[in-house]
């Protein structure tokens, strides 16, 4: 019996990812080559980036992932199911946000606004342990500049949630149409 159309798509997907995986694989060779002074290497690699799809190139750049791996890191204790839970969140959070077939900027937003979350969700806890007397030996004015950090990242953060809003009012529809109608009356006469 043939595979449906479904199990095509889901065998397209699995060999797209492979093929993802398999050219970074490359990609990460060359990049070790290069690392070590190997200039023909250097070369190659921005060839092959070049060359790459966008999801290969989304993949390696993807700072904001790596990113939110370190404050989950940090903000899990070392608990690694925090850890793992903290990432997965932020990514839930950010494909939420970006909704079904978001636009380019619709995306790079929605990461951002995940990526602020989960420094804003660390930078709380942070600063609660210092309130709760987590170490003694705080001075106030370290307290002052932690919270004074705090509420910067915590405004960049409503901020960031309230540019994707204006986006996607923008993008809500055709401008609006006013219609003038001209209504002239000839009196008999």
């Amino acid at each position: 019996m043939g595979a449906t159309r479904l199990e095509t798509l889901e065998l397209e997907k699995v060999g797209e990812k492979v093929g993802v995986r398999e050219r970074i694989s490359e990609l990460q060779a060359f990049s070790d080559k290069a690392e070590g002074g190997d200039e023909q290497a250097r070369k190659e690699l921005r060839r092959a980036i070049r060359e790459s799809t966008p999801e290969v190139i989304a993949r390696c750049s993807d700072i904001a992932r790596t990113y939110r791996k370190n404050l989950a890191k940090t903000a899990s204790g070392g608990v690694p199911y925090v850890e793992e839970a903290f990432v997965r969140r932020a990514e839930l959070l950010a494909e939420e946000v970006a909704g079904e077939n978001p636009s380019p900027l619709e995306s790079l937003l929605a990461e951002r606004i995940a990526s602020l979350w989960a420094l804003t969700e660390l930078q709380e806890a942070l600063l609660a342990g210092y309130y709760g007397g987590l170490s003694k030996n705080i001075s106030p004015a370290f307290l002052i500049q932690m919270s004074k950090l705090q509420e910067s990242t915590n405004r960049r953060y409503l901020n960031a949630i309230k540019t994707l809003a204006h986006v996607r009012k923008l993008q809500g529809g055709a401008p609006t149409l006013q219609v003038n109608q001209q209504l002239n009356i000839l009196a008999a006469g």
